[in-house]
């Protein structure tokens, strides 16, 4: 089953249990998928797992700038809600490996791509964002990629 398939049962169960904040997450979630699948329907390309996840992340930015902001406020209503929102949202994200795992499969793509020291860095890039896209942040990925090519 597809996150879409996951997320579009999810919601009819969250309406059904009467969740209103899950089912307004998702509500909202589903709203955005709707918009990016008209963008991409114009591109002639289907929406994947990779774009929701995406999506997703771009929904816990915004919670995660909101909290800040709310708990600066010291508005706690607000902030619970937000932290509510940000947890059913980050139940949507695949799995991240740990960071040995990252610096395992990092290592071994430095190994194939045969990169000597930093002027390989954006090879070494390339593919390990080709490879986690959607999985482990980008942030993470250069940070073992420097320490690696050092």
């Amino acid at each position: 089953m597809g996150l879409l398939e996951q997320i579009q049962k999810e919601y009819i169960q969250a309406m059904k249990e009467k969740d209103e904040i899950k089912a307004s997450v998702l509500n909202m979630l589903r709203s955005q998928i709707k918009y990016r699948e008209i963008e991409l329907k114009g591109l002639q390309k289907e929406i994947t797992d990779s774009d929701i996840v995406d999506l997703i992340r771009k929904e816990i930015k915004k919670r995660e700038e909101a909290i800040v902001m709310y708990t600066e406020a010291k508005r706690e209503d607000l902030l619970s809600k937000e932290e509510k929102e940000l947890e059913i949202l980050k139940s949507y994200l695949p799995k991240e490996p740990s960071i040995e795992e990252l610096r395992t499969e990092i290592e071994k793509i430095v190994q194939e791509v045969n990169a000597k020291g930093k002027q390989d860095f954006g090879k070494v890039m390339k593919v390990a964002m080709e490879k986690f896209k959607g999985v482990v942040d980008g942030n993470k990925i250069k940070e073992i990629v420097e320490s690696i090519l050092k």
